[in-house]
């Protein structure tokens, strides 16, 4: 147990020390605060460049979608997730941190391809600060999450090509499990 204190220590000092808006994982938040706004600290935008509020994001499992219009594999993923994403936007949103080399590409991107969810605006620290978080060095590349911080899966896009519908229902009984085991 001590360990364990010990190792939940140094992790925080790294984090404060390095500046992350992501302050914590899995519902390791200070009493207070809250695991989305510290991870999307300057807000969230739609396709329309308009505030997209965080309120709808909660209970919800949440994809972090590295994503790119100018990569190939990402198009071809996204007429994938978009269909998913509409089907089950009851229990499941997207996130899109985008990787085009500017603003109006990442919108144009989001329009063309008829993304109705939330992106982290292109000029926040919490993209890059996301990106390394996870090692994001490919995409198309999908973390699912609770809202709260799980990390449910790092391979999301390689589980909704393979298990389709069953992915939400498979992510769901991962976050339902860890509920329980924490409490």
């Amino acid at each position: 147990m001590a360990i364990r204190s010990q190792v939940l220590c140094a992790l925080l000092a790294l984090i404060v020390t390095f500046g992350s808006p992501i302050v914590a994982m899995a519902g390791d938040l200070p009493d207070g605060s809250n695991f989305l706004e510290q991870t999307f600290p300057d807000g969230l935008i739609d396709a329309n460049q308009q505030g997209f509020a965080l309120e709808p994001l909660e209970g919800k499992i949440i994809g972090l979608y590295f994503s790119a219009s100018w990569c190939r594999g990402c198009v071809a993923f996204s007429r994938i997730l978009v269909p998913f994403r509409d089907k089950h936007s009851e229990n499941f949103e997207v996130v899109l941190v985008g990787f085009d080399k500017t603003s109006e590409d990442m919108h144009a991107y989001m329009k063309n391809h008829e993304m109705n969810w939330a992106a982290i605006p292109y000029d926040s620290s919490a993209r890059l600060a996301l990106k390394e978080q996870f090692s994001v060095s490919e995409i198309p590349h999908l973390i699912i999450m609770t809202s709260k911080g799980q990390v449910l899966t790092k391979d999301g896009c390689q589980q909704v090509e393979l298990m389709g519908d069953e992915a939400l229902a498979h992510w769901q009984k991962l976050a339902g499990s860890s509920e329980e085991g924490s409490e």
